[in-house]
Order: structure tokens, then C-alpha cells, then sequence
């Protein structure tokens, strides 16, 4: 069999193109190796929600944490205080200025733990998990990447159409929801 200029050309462009995409998995394997490395993480973030209703997104600010395997809390301090916190297969949430405290199994409320699980797989550096609720797209490289998360449930989907995550390393900074009630964005900073 002989090769004229032009197979040979589209050989030449399969060569180069093979590498590239063989680059994404890798870079997201690094991603998820650093994160998976962070045993304990403290941040402080700002978080905005812009609702449709509002002219002005809804500020709020806080702290966030998180420890191996599976604790994520989001402690929000203004406007209001605001404990969301889970703990393996529970979540609290506690509102004291409406007298809210409760506690209950995430395998009571389907349509949370895709969300919960969206941070605290991506904290954890658990691709799997993230897969079996998310289909996910990755951008970048170690140094900046983005994450993109469309939830496989189209009950949640019905809810939240795309889950952005962006991060330095093995930190995530940016998280992003985009939804029938509008945009969520939440920006953390290392704590001290």
C-alpha cells in the first residue's frame, strides 16, 4: 500500500493531535492527585447569588473547611448565620435566626447529595464518585483548570443545569451554579 502526500499529511496531523488529547486525562489525574493530597483545607469565601426577582445578587461571606475523607462545612457569618455541614452520610443545616436545626441522611434527599458530592468528590480527588453523579469536562492544566459538572439526574437537572469548578493546583477556588433560580458563585481564599 503506498501513501500519496495527502494520508501522509493526515498520519502527520493524527500524530500530533494524539498527543494533546492523551494530555487531558493526565492533567486531570494530576488535578485530582493534588487535591486528593490536601488532607485539610480552610478557606474563607464570598459568595453571590443572583436571582431573577433581585437587581442585586445576594452577598454573603464566610468560612469554609474541609477534612479527609468526607467532612465539608460551609459556616456563612453575614448576612446571617448559617451552619450547612456534612459529615459522611449526614447533613446538617442550621439557620438559628429562623430556629431551623436539622439533620438527615443524604440518601433521604436525592436531589442534594449530586450537589454535595460535586465538592466534596472534587475536594476528595475521587474522579469516580464525581462520574457516577456528573458527566464531567475538564480544561487546563495543573497550574488553572476548570472542571465542568452537568448532573445526571434530570430531576436535579431540572434544578441545576452545570456545576463550574476552577482551581490553582490543588486548590478549588471558584465554584459556580447555574440554575432555573439563577447564578450562584462562590469564591474561596486560603485562610491563613
Amino acid at each position: 500500500m503506498g501513501t500519496d502526500g495527502r494520508g501522509l499529511c493526515l498520519a502527520r496531523r493524527g500524530l500530533l493531535v494524539l498527543p494533546l488529547a492523551a494530555q487531558a486525562p493526565d492533567a486531570l489525574a494530576a488535578v485530582m492527585a493534588a487535591l486528593r493530597g490536601n488532607r485539610e483545607v480552610r478557606a474563607s469565601f464570598v459568595e453571590e447569588k443572583e436571582v431573577a426577582e433581585l437587581e442585586r445578587p445576594l452577598i454573603s461571606r464566610g468560612t469554609l473547611a474541609w477534612r479527609a475523607p468526607d467532612r465539608l462545612e460551609k459556616r456563612t457569618i453575614e448576612p446571617a448565620p448559617e451552619l450547612f455541614l456534612v459529615e459522611g452520610d449526614r447533613l446538617t443545616l442550621e439557620r438559628p435566626q429562623r430556629g431551623i436545626s436539622e439533620t438527615i441522611a443524604l440518601d433521604a434527599a436525592p436531589e442534594i447529595r449530586p450537589l454535595v458530592e460535586a465538592l466534596r468528590a472534587t475536594l476528595a480527588g475521587d474522579i469516580a464518585t464525581l462520574r457516577q453523579h456528573h458527566e464531567v469536562s475538564f480544561s487546563g492544566d495543573t497550574a488553572r483548570w476548570r472542571i465542568i459538572l452537568v448532573p445526571r439526574s434530570l430531576r436535579l437537572r431540572g434544578a441545576v443545569q452545570r456545576i463550574t469548578l476552577e482551581g490553582a493546583g490543588g486548590f478549588l477556588e471558584v465554584v459556580e451554579t447555574q440554575g432555573n433560580e439563577g447564578r450562584t458563585r462562590l469564591v474561596a481564599t486560603p485562610a491563613p
